[in-house]
């Protein structure tokens, strides 16, 4: 099954395989490795020069050695190369220890994007760009990267004026630095009821009182907004209307426009947390461009690229900026240059927009996976297919129990923060589906679910 290089290195036969590439790869590989054909300890060629010699992209090799790895054929070893690994007993053999899957991490599925990056990287030592880039630069982040950053925001409908636009270490960063301009400690803080797990960090660090407002499919409700203004005295709102995380729910436009008038009405200030915005063929308009003025815009390159990076921006109200300035300056100087740059010369390129789509395309795979076997359990889609999806607790179920049955049979959920006492039948679990290495390994995980959910509660606490 296999064939050789000009230079002796290792190829698959893929035309001998049936199915999709990547996975004809990892059989070819795995038949290879059976026969003895291909050796423990042989090397690999480097995922690039592996696709240019089979006429493959990048992503598509990119998928198979993670599938190899994943099964232990193959084994990664930083700065040396990925080598055939000795072949190991079965794991439904007895003692052998089932690999756990993690559903709860919410990150992009792989799309090639880790040889891209290392490109750029090259580039930028190529070119000579790297040394202006190693000094003490503007905190607010160098103006060429705003620039080109603001453009990139204004494709999914936020325009800014880049002199308001601050690089940051990532949205969580943005998040932290924006809500200590507008909020004390013990001080109220108004989100959605299941909200963000680092916006419940940031208020175990700095004390403040989160409170959960109540929401359907179509986003906040605005007299449950209304009445948790009046009630809190609160002036300070986080939301993330697109795809909000856990529920994964869009918020209408009616809805939007609704919300910046009750923020607005209260004389208080909007963050709206829109890293998902990417995934949508048309996205909505962000409710900061309906008060600019109160709202703080907060996005970063995780979702899109590679949460390893760590760069995000923030648009910030005009008045605002001076402050914003300091508050970077306090909380880490300035935003890696070096990162910015990868960034801005992907977006430039264009290469940053077609992995946005190819991870569009993933989420849209997998959700489709999603679907086909947890379809009778999980809540519809909504407008865009995004990176997790959100299971209400069954009827005869709870939400522990689920979660320890999960972990028994290997895989990693975890329960939403919920921000005020909630009915039993709002309850969910947020699957996330980007984590896992393949598709393959997603559908096996969510499969072992629906056995789950298919049986009677195994689990009992005394």
């Amino acid at each position: 099954m296999s064939e050789a290089s000009a230079s002796g290195d290792w190829l698959p036969a893929l035309s001998h395989v049936d199915g999709p590439r990547y996975l004809a790869f990892v059989q070819a590989l795995e038949q290879d490795i059976q026969s003895g054909a291909l050796k423990p300890g042989t090397r690999l060629l480097p995922q690039r020069d592996m696709a240019n010699l089979l006429g493959l992209s990048v992503g598509t090799v990119s998928r198979a050695y993670s599938e190899a790895e994943a099964r232990g054929l193959i084994s990664g070893e930083v700065g040396r190369g990925t080598f055939v690994q000795r072949r190991r007993p079965p794991a439904h053999m007895k003692g052998a220890a089932q690999p756990t899957i993690n559903l709860a991490l919410n990150v992009p599925p792989s799309t090639g994007e880790d040889e891209l990056i290392q490109s750029v990287l090259a580039e930028i030592l190529a070119d000579g760009a790297l040394s202006p880039l190693l000094g003490y630069l503007p905190h607010q982040g160098l103006p060429s990267h705003r620039e080109i950053m603001a453009g990139w925001l204004s494709m999914f409908g936020m325009t800014a004026d880049a002199a308001n636009l601050f690089v940051t270490h990532g949205g969580q960063h943005a998040l932290s630095i924006a809500l200590n301009m507008v909020a004390a400690p013990n001080d109220p803080v108004l989100t959605e009821r299941f909200t963000y797990s680092g916006m419940i960090a940031l208020s175990a660090q700095n004390g403040y009182r989160l409170h959960g407002v109540a929401g359907d499919g179509r986003g906040l409700l605005p007299d449950a907004l209304e009445q948790a203004f009046v009630e809190t005295g609160a002036r300070v709102l986080f939301a993330s209307p697109s795809l909000q995380t856990p529920t994964g729910t869009v918020m209408t436009h009616e809805r939007r426009q609704q919300v910046a008038d009750i923020v607005r009405k209260h004389n208080a200030y909007l963050l709206e947390d829109d890293v998902y915005a990417f995934l949508f063929a048309s996205p909505p308009a962000p409710i900061a461009t309906l008060i600019p003025e109160r709202s703080f815009y907060v996005t970063s390159f995780a979702k899109c690229l590679a949460p390893g990076l760590r760069i995000g921006a923030m648009i910030a109200p005009e008045q605002f900026r001076d402050r914003a300035i300091n508050a970077v300056r306090a909380t880490g100087w300035m935003a890696s240059p070096i990162m910015a740059e990868v960034v801005a010369r992907l977006i430039h390129s264009g290469d940053l927009l077609r992995q946005a789509l190819a991870k569009r395309a993933a989420a849209t795979r997998r959700n489709a996976i999603a679907d086909r076997v947890l379809g009778a359990w999980l809540a519809p889609m909504s407008d865009a297919a995004g990176f997790h999806r959100w299971l209400p607790i069954p009827a005869g179920r709870t939400l522990i129990a689920l979660i320890t049955q999960a972990a028994q049979a290997g895989i990693t959920v975890a329960p939403p923060g919920a921000l005020q006492q909630v009915d039993r039948g709002t309850l969910g679990i947020r699957l996330c589906l980007g984590h896992p290495a393949t598709d393959d390994i997603l559908e096996r995980a969510l499969s072992e679910l629906r056995q789950i959910l298919e049986s009677a509660e195994a689990i009992s606490f005394v």
